[in-house]
């Protein structure tokens, strides 16, 4: 997948924010114009009902009133460390208040905690739950993945100093990782209780290591992700009288320092892993596009503007508008599960066979999926036009609330609820598994 720099768009503009809506949305008119792709048929006499569904069903629901509808946090990790109604990030933040820790440690503690929870939250696959002992529950999908990274923070094991100094993230420490001594135990995996894309997600932990190592401008000596706000700050915009700085700033820190992460199996443009970006044959007379997503990197960036704005230097971020919707399951299966986008037949039997083919029959779930490989045109074209229909509802589902939702929040009270609630209904056999399978490396969606 090497590009020659004469063949492909520059490595600055395949790694930029901007990217991602003006590469996706190509795809996206393309098939509007056409009423389908390459690989998908869309449907946008169907998108009604989504959005009747998202405002009445979900959203109303939890937020009532147009004062409710102000609360909506941003789409972000936290709300998935606070899962089951259990406040694990207060309950911490209070901790170390008590202990004396000032602001700007505290935002970078929890910095340190979302950059590691975060890069670890590809899909886990419809089977593995983490036990959170101190409830006894058991937690699946990506809050099980938060809760899981919660408590590897809390218990020290991505310190340094676990006795001395636990809630800490420390790139020496995440490079010494190996499967069997921290994988597998911190995530509590065994043969009853097995995870997706094993491999995958231990080296991005490792490599995650080495970028905050070799990053020490970005990152500091002591290579913390948290580190990151003291580089932002020096960035700040002299003519505004509080610390303030853009969302590109953000980006492109999160980008340099965390490039070399990204399997080097993918797209490589002048030597240089370019990370979520991929070839997409949709339009027949540009049949070598390349679109671009940076999916974990856009909900990193998503989750640090919490902290970033709340915490610490409490910065005031500029045009945060130009994130997209996120590209993954739950959002690209609510259209899916609702007919907006359908597999055309034979791309639809050519999912069903890799299937069977990966599967015994006794694994069959009851519900046969078609399974695709992060690469294949199903899922890049899946992810385009998901980015696609989410700019495409936001002002129809404001039309609906008599209210203007950011995209953040409707994604975060919307789309990736949303999601998960229809697929619940269609498939609770296989607990409300995806339409459509990922052959998970463990480092896409």
């Amino acid at each position: 997948m090497t590009f020659h720099k004469d063949k492909t768009p520059t490595v600055e503009y395949l790694r930029s924010i901007s990217s991602v809506r003006e590469t996706t949305s190509k795809i996206f008119d393309y098939i509007k114009s056409t009423g389908k792709g390459k690989y998908y048929s869309l449907d946008l006499e169907k998108i009604p009902a989504v959005v009747e569904f998202l405002a009445d069903k979900i959203i109303t629901p939890t937020y009532p009133t147009h004062e409710d509808l102000a609360t909506i946090p941003p789409h972000g990790r936290w709300q998935h460390l606070d899962c089951m109604n259990v406040s694990r990030m207060e309950k911490i933040i209070s901790v170390w208040r008590k202990t004396g820790d000032d602001e700007i440690e505290i935002c970078k503690k929890i910095i340190d905690l979302f950059v590691f929870s975060v890069l670890i939250d590809a899909g886990a696959g419809n089977t593995w739950k983490y036990h959170e002992k101190a409830t006894g529950l058991k937690i699946g999908r990506s809050e099980g993945l938060a809760v899981a990274s919660y408590y590897m923070f809390l218990n020290g094991k991505l310190s340094n100093n676990p006795a001395s100094d636990p809630y800490k993230v420390h790139g020496e420490k995440l490079k010494s990782w190996t499967l069997e001594k921290d994988f597998k135990p911190n995530f509590q995996i065994t043969k009853e209780n097995e995870m997706s894309g094993l491999e995958g997600r231990l080296k991005l932990v490792v490599s995650l290591g080495g970028a905050l190592v070799s990053n020490k401008q970005i990152f500091g000596d002591d290579a913390r992700p948290g580190n990151i706000i003291d580089y932002l700050y020096k960035q700040k915009l002299s003519e505004y009288d509080n610390p303030t700085i853009e969302l590109e700033q953000v980006w492109s820190a999160l980008m340099t320092g965390l490039i070399t992460i990204w399997p080097k199996s993918r797209m490589v443009v002048d030597g240089e892993p370019m990370g979520d970006c991929w070839f997409l044959d949709t339009i027949p007379t540009d049949p070598k596009l390349v679109v671009t997503f940076h999916k974990l990197t856009q909900w990193l960036c998503y989750s640090l503007l919490v902290p970033l704005q709340n915490y610490g230097y409490n910065f005031t971020i500029l045009n945060t508008e130009l994130q997209t919707g996120l590209p993954e399951y739950r959002n690209g299966g609510l259209f899916y599960d609702f007919g907006v986008i359908q597999l055309l037949p034979d791309v639809l039997e050519k999912g069903l066979k890799l299937t069977r083919e990966i599967k015994s029959s006794d694994e069959l779930p009851i519900y046969e999926i078609p399974t695709f490989e992060p690469h294949d045109g199903a899922i890049v074209e899946w992810r385009c036009l998901t980015i696609g229909l989410l700019d495409y509802i936001l002002p129809l589902t404001n039309k609906k609330l008599g209210y203007n939702l950011q995209l953040a929040q409707l994604i975060e009270a919307g789309s990736w609820k949303g999601g998960r609630v229809i697929a619940m209904e269609k498939r609770p056999k296989i607990n409300g598994g995806p339409p459509i399978d990922l052959l998970s490396d463990g480092t896409v969606f």
